[in-house]
């Protein structure tokens, strides 16, 4: 009986009191794949296809996002951690030898996250839905103004 009572309340209650979130990030783990819109600095449309990957461990995840389009590309790298859903970060892009900080807020289906740069800001907008997710990212007056993704498990 003693052992219940010790082992019992530990798992669910993180240093705050608050509910621990071991999880935060597991239901977006693997691979997710597809296509949207791209608008460029020139008001310029085109079509573009991404691939996602999402490596969870506990309140952190890594997320690597791959896009081409016929004229652009760009390889988002991030390391995100979460904090009772304030999230912080860094992030990098490797074609562009870029990088900067992740701030944002996270809930079970959304991340709602700004990248901060040396010369722009993003705003990045993650909504999942089972095996569906979309993805927003507006950093206006920069090369790219919006990309809109929909992308699959």
């Amino acid at each position: 009986m003693g052992m219940a009572r010790v082992s019992a309340p530990t798992p669910s209650l993180s240093r705050a009191g608050a509910p621990a979130r071991a999880d935060t990030f597991d239901h977006l783990k693997g691979n997710w794949s597809g296509g949207g819109n791209i608008t460029l600095a020139n008001g310029e449309k085109e079509r573009i296809r991404c691939r996602a990957s999402y490596t969870p461990a506990g309140t952190n995840v890594k997320i690597t996002l791959r896009c081409a389009s016929d004229s652009y590309k760009f390889e988002l790298s991030s390391d995100i951690t979460s904090d009772g859903g304030k999230l912080s970060g860094s992030w990098s892009e490797a074609t562009r030898q870029v990088a900067g900080g992740i701030t944002g807020t996270a809930t079970p289906n959304s991340i709602q996250a700004t990248a901060m740069g040396p010369l722009f800001t993003a705003i990045l907008n993650v909504k999942t839905s089972g095996g569906n997710q979309t993805v927003s990212i507006t950093s206006p007056g920069s090369e790219i103004q919006n990309v809109t993704i929909a992308l699959k498990r």
